[in-house]
Formats: C-alpha cells, sequence, structure tokens
C-alpha cells in the first residue's frame, strides 16, 4: 500500500467534529480578515479527532475566494477538502516509522517560491511536527522555509502536544489550541469535558464521574499502581467508547506536563486499537487492558 497523501473521509467528518473545531474556525477567520494570520500557525490537538478538518477548513478559508466564513460552499473548496487543490498540499507521515521525511521539506522548499496556481496563496498543512515525528534532517531542513516563508505561502502544523515540537520550531509559529471544553445543550461551555467528548454529552451522558476515574486511574498508573487501570472497563461502561474516553483524558493530561510523550502515545494507540477491534471484532474490554497494560510496562 502506498502512503496516503491526504486524510480519509472519516477524519474529515463534520457531522462529527464539526461542533468543537467551529470555535477555531471563527477565530481564523477573525484573524484573516483583519490581516493578522501569521505565516505559520501550531494546531493543537488529539490526532484524528477533529484538528485535521479544522487545518483543511482553514485551509479554505485562506485559499479561496469568497470563503468569508467556515464551511464555505464553492468549487474552490470542495477541491481544498478532497486533496484536489493546486495550491493546497498536505504532508503526512510516511514509511513505516510514520515520520515526516527530508525529501517532503525539500518539496515545500522547492515550491515555496512559485506563485499560486489560482488561490489567494499556497498552503501546506504537516501533520504530527512533534520531534518523534519529523528526522532531525527534516527538522532543521524546515526551519529556513519556516523562518522566512514567501508572503504568499501558509503553514498549518499539527501536533498532539507544543510540549513535543522542536522549541525551534514552536517559536516560529502561533499556537491555537482545539477548544478544551464540550459544547453543551444550550450551546454554552462545560469545563473540564475533553472535546472529542461533545457528542457524548449532547447525547445526554453525564460523563464528569467518569472522566475524574479515568484520571485518577492514569495518575495512579504515572505513580506507578496498576489496580484502577485494569477497573476502567467497568467504570466507564457501555453507553461511551471506552478507548475514546480515556485517550481524551490522557491528551488532556499530556498537555499539562512537559513531558506528556508517554500519554500522547497511550492516546495514540488507543485510537489504534478501538479501530482494530472494530475491524475484527475484537472483545473491546479485553484490548482495552492490554493497551493500558502495555503502557503502563513501557512507562
Amino acid at each position: 500500500m502506498s502512503d496516503a497523501t491526504w486524510w480519509s473521509d472519516a477524519v474529515l467528518n463534520r457531522a462529527k467534529w464539526g461542533t468543537l473545531v467551529e470555535p477555531v474556525l471563527q477565530r481564523i477567520a477573525m484573524a484573516r480578515d483583519r490581516d493578522r494570520f501569521p505565516h505559520a500557525l501550531l494546531l493543537v490537538g488529539p490526532r484524528g479527532l477533529g484538528r485535521e478538518l479544522a487545518a483543511v477548513e482553514a485551509a479554505v478559508m485562506l485559499a479561496c475566494e469568497g470563503a468569508a466564513d467556515p464551511w464555505s460552499v464553492s468549487s474552490c473548496a470542495e477541491r481544498v477538502r478532497t486533496g484536489r487543490h493546486p495550491d493546497v498540499r498536505a504532508v503526512l507521515p510516511q514509511g513505516k516509522a510514520r515520520k515526516i521525511k527530508i525529501e517532503q521539506i525539500r518539496e515545500i522548499a522547492d515550491e515555496a517560491s512559485a506563485r499560486p496556481y489560482e488561490a489567494r496563496c499556497r498552503v501546506w498543512i504537516l501533520d504530527g511536527v512533534e520531534s518523534v515525528g519529523l528526522v532531525p534532517a527534516a527538522a532543521n531542513a524546515f526551519l529556513k522555509t519556516l523562518e522566512e516563508p514567501p508572503g504568499h505561502v501558509r503553514l498549518l502544523l499539527l501536533a498532539d502536544n507544543p510540549g513535543a515540537v522542536l522549541s525551534t520550531i514552536r517559536s516560529r509559529c502561533q499556537q491555537l489550541a482545539l477548544p478544551g471544553a464540550a459544547v453543551v445543550a444550550g450551546g454554552e461551555l462545560a469545563e473540564g469535558v475533553p472535546p472529542e467528548l461533545a457528542a457524548s454529552v449532547l447525547a445526554g451522558l453525564k460523563l464528569d464521574g467518569v472522566l475524574a476515574e479515568v484520571r485518577a486511574a492514569l495518575e495512579a498508573g504515572v505513580a506507578g499502581e496498576s489496580r484502577q487501570l485494569l477497573r476502567l472497563p467497568y467504570l466507564i461502561g457501555d453507553k461511551v467508547n471506552p478507548f475514546e474516553v480515556v485517550a481524551a483524558v490522557a491528551t488532556e493530561m499530556a498537555m499539562e506536563v512537559d513531558d506528556g510523550e508517554d500519554l500522547i502515545r497511550l492516546a495514540g494507540d488507543l485510537i489504534a486499537t478501538e479501530r482494530r477491534c472494530r475491524a475484527l471484532n475484537l472483545s473491546a474490554d479485553r484490548q482495552l487492558v492490554s493497551c493500558l497494560l502495555r503502557w503502563f510496562q513501557d512507562s
């Protein structure tokens, strides 16, 4: 199988993630309208849980004439969303190691000086710019383009945790995080509920107690105690996706500490395991416990 060059429809599912990224898109539209949009923006949020949709919709507003507001409808917007616009490119991790390679970065450097084919600007979206996702040579090669990009170039960088991004890259970007609160009935924000669980909150599920239990179990795991981790499948229940719940809390915790890479890896492993469970019809409870124990033993 060849390496992907764009995201799947599931990752860019507006029905699932649109509510979560709407506040980010409104801020992007405001910055663009005030001519204050940076040449490089670091979008922070969990992989596969809305940040890719936010980046693609930001690219629509940056590249397409007439895209005054989020979710604009036009031929240009449709081509951006499907990865067919010549002025909007995705740079995705490649190979078994899932890293951005120096050849991909050199391609940006080679093409950045060229004027847009038809859009207002040229946009590159780099997915996964943490230090573990960029080979060192690629990171070094990227700095020159990041420092002095042509005026018609915009760079959108995606990361789980800004603390895991090289400081030389992070310092050259403005940062914007996906909202850390879920949209609840009535349009108000409920503090403490990770954004990817908004759909569950909107469905009327009470997650406060569950989130507290998950956080306590993960904190115990960090401290070297595994008993609470083993109980999580039973504490979470079957009304919500347990992998998404634990991944959400792990990601929130990772963003609160300087070195949250173990928690980020856990979140990624949980999401991958959940997909494998669905594909192979595996026991969710057993696979969740197995995933948690792998993290506990490796951390």
